[in-house]
């Protein structure tokens, strides 16, 4: 995602840094009195994420690029899970996968097992993956429009 601005760039850092704090040492604090997004930011760039008091393995990492122009500023925005939950996507999948294909081919072939139920295990995990890739993009729609309005500039 794009964001284009007529402030120029210190002005649009001033703007986020009024949103961002500074990340927890220990990730999580017992107020409820915080700035919306935690992580970094710098001249060039910010790293940050969305500050929340429940677990939501959806929210996005959002990383940002400052662009200066002569007339205002453009923001390229980057949204990625956090490596940790798509090592865990990585690792189940294949766990899955490894353990069940081998068995169904095998019972289907031994006709033990319809076919049509083979195809809905094997599916399952291609499905709840569909619904979580929705989740994400789900968040990264409403960080989006939520930087969009702290930035005070249009989406390209």
């Amino acid at each position: 995602m794009t964001i284009r601005t007529q402030e120029p760039l210190l002005k649009v850092i001033e703007k986020l840094e009024a949103q961002i704090e500074a990340p927890k040492i220990l990730g999580w604090s017992f107020s409820r009195n915080h700035r919306p997004y935690a992580g970094t930011i710098s001249n060039s760039g910010f790293k940050i994420h969305r500050i929340i008091h429940y677990r939501n393995s959806f929210l996005p990492v959002i990383r940002g690029q400052f662009e200066s122009l002569s007339d205002g500023t453009i923001v390229h925005i980057s949204m990625s899970l956090h490596p940790m939950v798509v090592a865990f996507l990585s690792f189940w999948l294949l766990m899955w996968y490894s353990v069940s294909i081998p068995i169904f081919i095998l019972e289907i072939l031994s006709g033990n097992l319809p076919k049509f139920e083979a195809l809905l295990f094997l599916g399952l995990p291609i499905f709840l993956l569909l619904i979580f890739v929705c989740a994400f993009w789900y968040e990264a729609d409403r960080s989006c429009q939520e930087l969009t309005q702290i930035i005070g500039g249009k989406a390209l």
